[in-house]
């Protein structure tokens, strides 16, 4: 019986916030954020890897499955700091390839 691939999707983000912040901090507020929202169980099922972040222009790309699109963009909207400091993240554009988000 074959396997069925996984199926992603890639958010465009980008933060607003009175200091910049490191890619290790976004990646562990948004694990966080998705964790307080929807426990473990739902962290498994949405899984989010941060891709690429840009510190200078704070910026950068995460991925989720596909399945769970909606939920990762509810924790994204769930996040009201990083690390400390007041922050909010807008996704303007979601893709199913990367290269898509990349050329634009």
């Amino acid at each position: 019986m074959p396997v069925k691939r996984v199926r992603r999707r890639y958010l465009r983000f980008r933060i607003s916030s009175e200091r910049r912040h490191r890619g290790e901090e976004v990646a562990d507020a948004v694990q966080k954020g998705v964790l307080r929202l929807y426990g473990v169980h739902g962290l498994s099922q949405i899984a989010p890897v941060l891709i690429e972040f840009d510190e200078n222009r704070q910026t950068g790309i995460l991925r989720c499955s596909h399945l769970h699109l909606r939920r990762m963009r509810a924790a994204l909207a769930y996040i009201t700091s990083i690390n400390g400091t007041a922050a909010s993240i807008h996704v303007p554009r979601i893709s199913g390839t990367l290269r898509a988000l990349r050329s634009k």
